[in-house]
């Protein structure tokens, strides 16, 4: 068994649609770096705000605040508006780029989403140049073309992969998300670091010129399907031209049963829960360790970068395991849910240790990452779900599940402020919001358990779109 283990390890390793998926993973790793690096750039752009709460009946000492002066006096509304501005075009485009994803393909759709993203990135220095209202515009474009990614990535590795291998391909993908976000901030928190140009433009033009170099790389690479590519084996084609979904003849999106089918929203509801945990993590974990726990931020980016470096491992294990165990139980629907819902408890209980471990950040924060570890697990489960219960509109279902996963994006930070208004230094008012956000996340997490299912109904499945094409 133990040699049967190694040889399916190597054929692995390579067969030509592992690096496809790697490909993509650096891509949206990319994308992702280009979204998020304004986030810690507009640190160095502007003033510090000073915080003039006069409450300091906090209980961790606020150590070290540093204060600069930036080149914008931007208020702190604004600066809001100028992050959320991507979050807008994003979520608005979901669906209209799931379409454009079936219609044109996964190729193209990656290839001009990564693209366009790279441009308006390269132009966000000038834009901030010329006016801020600018700025607003370029990140709501930027925004806009990027939607279409997700889909089109799913699009092309269901046509890559064999069908008991598509979570294991999609979250090597998807991982790449959490890759970028593990690069971005600490690099672009580097550059800004440089008195070239102010500092805060460098990372821009990086990250926009390793989009560029990786749209070239794609172009040559990557076919739609693999029959097409020439650096694909005959043995690797004959393999997923007899296990992967066969391409049909388009068809027409029936809006009315998708759009009225449990099951969609089965996942939506999951990703609504998933994705707000991980928002509040991502954009607010900075704020809370500088102000409710005392830490310097400035010294402190491994600590915003170990959740993610955590969630960016336990992802791709999941995904592996998923695959496995379905084969080992001959079950993947009571696989899928046990993870889930291991997925969704586990950061519950960390998040009650979180109170705890009182002012020692340390503590903390690995407690906050272990509870990450345990949400790879439940992203795991969501858009390979999403693949096998809809294998012939993919793209348009995909972009309603992303849709619902980046409103938490704009709801994030209102739901923070919500328990943390006027107690911001307040340790206990952020355990409340953390609390809370894990209730939310194991409600979600049973009614996608109970509600889920692993193969398309009859309207969306690959035989039935066969039969209507043959008549």
């Amino acid at each position: 068994m133990g040699h049967d283990g190694t040889f399916r390890i190597t054929v692995l390793l390579i067969s030509k649609r592992i690096w496809v998926s790697i490909l993509t993973s650096l891509g949206l790793a990319l994308l992702y770096s280009m979204r998020t690096c304004l986030t810690m750039a507009i640190v160095k752009m502007t003033d510090s705000i000073d915080n003039n709460d006069t409450n300091t009946d906090y209980e961790c000492k606020i150590l070290n605040q540093s204060h600069h002066t930036g080149q914008y006096k931007w208020s702190q509304g604004l600066q809001s508006a100028i992050l959320s501005a991507f979050f807008y075009g994003y979520t608005i485009f979901m669906i209209p780029g799931g379409i454009v994803a079936d219609r044109i393909g996964g190729k193209k759709t990656v290839f001009y989403a990564t693209l366009g993203s790279s441009i308006f990135t390269l132009i966000t220095p000038l834009s901030v140049y010329i006016n801020v209202y600018v700025l607003i515009i370029v990140r709501i474009l930027e925004g806009i073309l990027e939607a279409p990614f997700y889909q089109g990535m799913v699009v092309i590795l269901k046509k890559w992969c064999a069908d008991f291998e598509v979570t294991t391909y999609l979250v090597i993908s998807i991982s790449g998300a959490y890759l970028g976000t593990i690069i971005s901030q600490p690099l672009t928190g580097y550059l800004s670091s440089f008195n070239i140009m102010h500092g805060w433009p460098l990372a821009f033009y990086v990250f926009g010129v390793l989009g560029l170099i990786w749209c070239i790389l794609w172009y040559f690479l990557v076919t739609e399907y693999p029959q097409e590519n020439q650096y694909v084996s005959e043995a690797e084609k004959k393999f997923i031209n007899q296990f992967a979904v066969k391409p049909s003849i388009e068809q027409p999106i029936p809006w009315l049963k998708l759009l009225t089918y449990i099951p969609l929203y089965a996942i939506c509801i999951g990703e609504l829960g998933v994705s707000l945990y991980f928002y509040i993590i991502l954009s607010e974990m900075p704020t809370y360790l500088a102000n409710a726990l005392g830490v310097k931020i400035t010294t402190n980016g491994i600590s915003n970068a170990l959740p993610f470096i955590m969630l960016f491992i336990s992802l791709n294990l999941f995904g592996f395991l998923t695959d496995y165990f379905a084969k080992v139980f001959s079950s993947k629907r009571i696989v899928r849910g046990i993870i889930m819902l291991l997925g969704s408890i586990m950061p519950m209980i960390f998040n009650f240790l979180i109170e705890s471990a009182g002012c020692n950040s340390f503590l903390v924060v690995i407690l906050i990452s272990s509870s990450m570890v345990f949400l790879g697990g439940t992203y795991s489960q969501l858009g390979p779900n999403l693949v096998e219960t809809f294998p012939m509109h993919t793209g348009v279902a995909f972009g309603i599940m992303n849709m619902a996963s980046n409103v938490q994006g704009i709801v994030a930070p209102y739901f923070v402020e919500l328990f943390t208004l006027h107690h911001i230094h307040d340790r206990m008012h952020w355990q409340h919001m953390f609390n809370t956000s894990s209730v939310i996340l194991i409600a979600c997490a049973i009614l996608f358990t109970i509600f889920m299912r692993v193969t398309p109904p009859t309207w969306a499945s690959v035989n039935n779109q066969r039969q209507k094409s043959s008549v």
